[in-house]
């Protein structure tokens, strides 16, 4: 905690926390918190590092690459026109994706007749394709909240707190997380909210967390830490995978991970609680366990340094541009934060990535045109 009040005190006035900070202060919190071995742990923080760097690379790569100045590019469609984006559009899209997502809400819940976060056991008789529809709810609110930066803050949080209720009710607090973690980054990035309100705010949300955690083991008639009993498991899984299953799954993780949602396939979580003895459940490998167990500890070279300049890149257009851009990049950043523990390894968070890499593949294309 020190650390972090000296790292805020000695930051400059006008630079904000991004991406790479977070990524690297949360995975030394899941090794410290831990009792991961010092192989693993390494392992770790030398990915979060990598990330960290590679970021820094992708930022500098937007200057670069000249981007800068996207609002004298020509839009690809009307190369007459410099371009400028159409947040109504924008906002449109944005209220379109949270319909459809609401809707398979209803549809999961008619679909297990009854209500997952009241009885959790009811969860895995959820529709796969229905829940990852209901997703959506996630991705068209930050859209529309950062298309709109008229909205004030009491409304946002208003509305994020109903529609925070209506994801709940699927039973997975990863899902509350990733609203709640979007429209901060949204709000944080579009200069609606200061450094210090971002801080307090994250701390709101890590109280919600436990505050659901704490339910779910009332609810199952557990006990225990709800926080540290957890990141001391996911790292200990992770040791495992680092020890037994170091390249061993050849990409099968990845696999499942989008054949799964085809039903061709197990789950990756469920692979990986298969392979150390665990049935009838699902096992998080951490995001670095992930890339170990399918490419081995070279793989996470590749994989960090893509990932971190990749984001590096999107942050300074979605900074730039606002709209779609920083709606989507601010979804990103929050499954890259959760997927420390839970890993990249579904279906409809992999195409949200996608969806991030055409809308910068759309940008440099402006430039490469404007040349």
């Amino acid at each position: 905690m020190e650390l972090l009040k000296t790292y805020l005190k000695n930051m400059p006035k006008y630079e904000k926390i991004k991406a790479h900070h977070l990524f690297l202060l949360i995975t030394s919190f899941y090794i410290l918190a831990s009792s991961v071995s010092y192989y693993s742990g390494f392992l770790a923080l030398f990915s979060a590092i990598f990330f960290y760097i590679s970021f820094i690379v992708g930022e500098r790569l937007y200057y670069i690459l000249n981007l800068d100045d996207i609002s004298k590019y020509s839009s690809i469609f009307n190369l007459k026109k410099p371009y400028k984006p159409n947040y109504s559009k924008h906002y449109k899209f944005g209220i379109l994706l949270m319909f459809i997502g609401i809707l398979f809400i209803f549809f999961d819940i008619l679909w297990v007749r009854d209500i997952p976060l009241f009885d959790p056991t009811s969860r895995r008789f959820l529709n796969v394709p229905f829940t990852a529809l209901s997703h959506l709810l996630l991705l068209g609110w930050a859209i529309v909240v950062a298309s709109n930066l008229s909205l004030d803050r009491v409304k946002i949080i208003l509305y994020s707190i109903i529609f925070s209720g209506l994801i709940m009710l699927l039973g997975y607090r990863t899902n509350v997380m990733i609203l709640f973690l979007s429209i901060l980054f949204v709000m944080y990035y579009s200069n609606r909210i200061k450094t210090k309100e971002l801080i307090y705010s994250a701390f709101g949300i890590f109280l919600i967390l436990l505050f659901m955690s704490i339910l779910r083991l009332y609810v199952l008639g557990s006990g225990g830490n709800p926080i540290f009993s957890r990141v001391d498991l996911t790292m200990s899984i992770f040791d495992i995978i680092v020890k037994n299953f170091n390249g061993m799954f050849g990409g099968l993780l990845h696999y499942c991970a989008v054949y799964s949602y085809l039903g061709l396939s197990p789950g990756p979580r469920t692979v990986i609680a298969n392979n150390i003895g665990v049935y009838g459940a699902t096992i998080t490998p951490t995001i670095f366990g992930a890339v170990i167990g399918d490419y081995g500890t070279i793989g996470i070279i590749p994989y960090f340094g893509i990932l971190g300049i990749f984001l590096g890149i999107f942050y300074k257009i979605s900074e730039s541009l606002k709209g779609i851009y920083l709606g989507v990049y601010s979804i990103l950043v929050s499954y890259l934060l959760v997927g420390i523990e839970t890993g990249i390894l579904d279906l409809d968070v992999i195409l949200y990535y996608f969806f991030g890499l055409v809308l910068c593949i759309y940008v440099i294309l402006l430039r490469i045109l404007k040349r």
